[in-house]
């Protein structure tokens, strides 16, 4: 099967010219411009604000491992979508699919890859609200302005989810004079991209951004042919398949955000956005397991946010909505009366509702947030077996609600060097099934629980520039509505009862680390260790009830996690006053002890690196050229092997993955103040490795992109 693609050929030529007039027109005079230095003051960002914390705060005075990938990072990436950005800087663990579907995690939690029936252990977040998708392939970046990523347990500030840690992504907020971008770019694999963005004021009162985005990969791309620092079982890594067969794919998407100022005080912003993947050829695994197939990947979103400050009071309201639907396609055969016809065989579609409610309370050098949050997740699957004929789908529908009540205090003593931050929230959660067509007898009767989570972290000043930092919190992983409540009847004729004495899982996790920073002298340092005990696995089970047998879900098993994580840069244009910057930097973690223990057996945790981490050089001369060479280094992880049956390893239960070394260069020329050109390579070395055994990733890929800045 093959989709029509747009022909990138062609439409790089019309576009190209439209950039070419723009460029032109919209500041007819640029030429004769010389080209402005970057003010150092600009590039140097001593103070920071993160605002994943609940409140605008600056990342020097919070007392977490916070990373923060700038603009500047995502411009330089180049990234397809949010995995990508996050695996080449913030040290997270990855599974990743061809066709638009994956996920990460951090600090040895084990990656979602955008399944709603498996555990969630990152909190990911739009502007501070809940992402609306656990599938971050489905995450454009054309409009987001910088990525926060708070390592360590978040369920004190965002209810479930967050063991691991919260990545939020911070979207784009223009005001002052109107000014754009627009990019053409064209790669390996006959790969077209097109970016149009632009925002500002309208007026005093009015602002606004919008985007657009189209991506097409019109050829399956080739795998790589190298192992640079490991030794695969050639069975694993194949070096005699080249090609990941059936692996293109398109994708267009938007952003739209009007602002407006009520008063001196108060504004309000809508924001909507979609992202449409329409006809994802899906390879399956590399040896043909699995079968090709083809799917829809359709994201919707949008949200109102009410700010404003009152005497004390800093109050933020935001209700939202969030739509994800993903779509298995099958094609009927053709016959001589009826043309074949390409119909969803398997439908989920995820809908998730809610707001946010708080306010933070100044008083003197100490502030106190508190708030409501509600929120609403209710997911749906449908299933047929030709078009237009239902079946029986796999599971009922289900909803989960959530009220939650948290309050976290930011209290500075000792003239800001000592900084508390003690904080708790409440989570009362109801569990139920829905009436779901073709499901007989389905029991909604609903469930009810509570989750306490407290949290409490420190840092102490020893000099402005050195810092000890400490964390410590509960964290907790709801179970979902099948899991807690109900009954009813599968596909397979097997009665499926919730469990109403199921807890959450739940971990309990200390870090302390010591920070080094002094932005003027170009350095970064930091050092963390981090320590969690991990309990109550939920896992399903057969038991039997009189003459009934069912499966339900229990508690079982633990996992003991410690690690260290290590960040440092060094900006070399320090020394001549940032008239450049030639940097260093380095981020990686390591895994002393990621082990589970199911059944009195202990082993090594699945899916999770033992060794991660990011490196590398750019340079910016704030007038020609920038240039970025960067590396990323995957450890050894396991994973269970369930290739026997086709004949792969048919001795081996637990596959060890090898390490892996990928490279990736990107040099960008200056044309003129509003022109530039940008040269990349990903994968540089043509490493051949794969974030799910199997599912190979893209070889070296050679690409070009123009930009228009208007």
């Amino acid at each position: 099967m093959k989709s029509n693609f747009v022909k990138p050929s062609k439409s790089f030529i019309r576009m190209a010219g439209l950039l070419a007039v723009l460029s032109t027109v919209c500041r007819p005079d640029a030429a004769a411009k010389e080209v402005a230095k970057t003010d150092s003051a600009d590039y140097v960002a001593d103070e920071i604000v993160v605002s994943s914390t609940r409140t605008d705060e600056k990342l020097k005075n919070i007392p977490r491992k916070v990373e923060v990938i700038t603009s500047k990072d995502i411009e330089a990436l180049d990234p397809d979508n949010a995995t990508e950005l996050l695996q080449k800087t913030a040290g997270v663990d990855v599974i990743e699919y061809p066709g638009v579907l994956s996920g990460v995690s951090m600090r040895g939690f084990v990656p979602n890859y955008g399944s709603y029936l498996n555990p969630q252990y990152v909190t990911y977040l739009l502007d501070g609200r809940p992402l609306g998708t656990y599938n971050l392939a489905s995450v454009d970046m054309n409009m987001i302005e910088r990525v926060e990523v708070i390592k360590g347990p978040s369920s004190a500030l965002y209810g479930s989810k967050g063991m691991g840690g919260t990545i939020n992504f911070i979207t784009k907020k223009s005001r002052g004079p109107i000014k754009g971008t627009a990019s053409l770019g064209y790669g390996s694999f006959e790969t077209f991209e097109g970016n149009a963005a632009v925002g500002g004021s309208i007026s005093d009162r009015f602002d606004f951004d919008i985007g657009f985005r189209y991506f097409n990969q019109g050829e399956d791309y080739k795998v790589g042919k190298n192992t640079l620092i490991s030794n695969p079982d050639p069975q694993i890594l194949e070096r005699d398949i080249d090609t990941m067969h059936n692996s293109t794919y398109s994708t267009n998407s938007g952003m739209m955000r009007v602002g407006y100022r009520l008063n001196d005080n108060f504004r309000v912003d809508l924001r909507g956005a979609f992202f449409n993947a329409p006809s994802v050829h899906t390879p399956g695994s590399i040896w043909g397991y699995y079968g090709e197939g083809m799917k829809d990947v359709y994201r919707k979103t949008a949200d109102l946010s009410l700010t404003g400050t009152a005497g004390r009071h800093s109050i933020k309201f935001m209700p939202y909505w969030s739509k994800d639907e993903s779509n298995n396609l099958k094609q009927t055969e053709a016959t001589q009366n009826k043309p074949s016809k390409i119909y969803p065989y398997y439908l989920g579609d995820f809908e998730e509702y809610g707001f946010q409610l708080q306010d933070v309370i100044a008083l003197g050098n100490h502030r106190i947030t508190g708030g409501l949050d509600y929120d609403n997740q209710t997911y749906k699957t449908r299933r047929y077996s030709a078009p237009d004929v239902a079946q029986r789908p796999y599971s009922a529908d289900s909803r989960t609600s959530d009220f939650g009540l948290f309050t976290q205090a930011a209290l500075s003593f000792l003239d800001n060097r000592l900084i508390v931050t003690p904080g708790v929230r409440f989570d009362a959660t109801t569990f139920g099934l829905l009436d779901t067509p073709l499901v007989p007898n389905v029991n909604t009767e609903k469930e009810h629980d509570g989750f306490f989570s407290p949290s409490l972290a420190f840092q102490y000043s020893f000099v402005p520039e050195l810092k000890v930092h400490s964390s410590i919190g509960r964290a907790f992983v709801a179970p979902s509505g099948l899991q807690k409540a109900g009954e009813y009847v599968d596909s397979f004729g097997r009665t499926v009862r919730g469990n109403p004495d199921l807890e959450p899982e739940t971990s309990r996790t200390w870090d302390v680390g010591l920070t080094w920073s002094d932005t003027k002298k170009g350095v970064r340092a930091d050092v963390t260790y981090y320590d969690t005990d991990f309990k109550d696995f939920i896992t399903q089970v057969q038991r039997t009830d009189g003459s009934t047998t069912y499966m339900t879900y229990v508690n079982a098993g633990s996992a003991k996690i410690r690690g260290l994580e290590f960040e440092l840069s060094y900006d070399f244009g320090a020394l001549a006053d940032y008239r450049y910057s030639l940097r260093c930097f380095v981020n990686y973690t390591h895994q002393f002890e990621n082990d589970v223990t199911m059944g009195g057996v202990t082993s090594p945790m699945k899916y999770v690196r033992d060794g991660l981490g990011s490196f590398g050089i750019e340079y910016d001369d704030f007038r020609l050229l920038s240039a970025r060479l960067s590396g990323r280094y995957l450890g050894t992880s396991y994973e269970d092997n369930y290739y026997r049956s086709y004949g792969r390893l048919p001795n081996v239960l637990v596959i060890k993955n090898e390490p892996a070394l990928v490279f990736d260069a990107t040099v960008g020329i200056k044309i003129n103040a509003q022109n530039r050109v940008d040269l990349m390579v990903k994968n540089l070395l043509d490493e051949n490795y794969a974030e799910k055994t199997g599912y190979n990733m893209p070889g070296r890929w050679y690409g070009m992109k123009y930009i228009v800045t208007f």
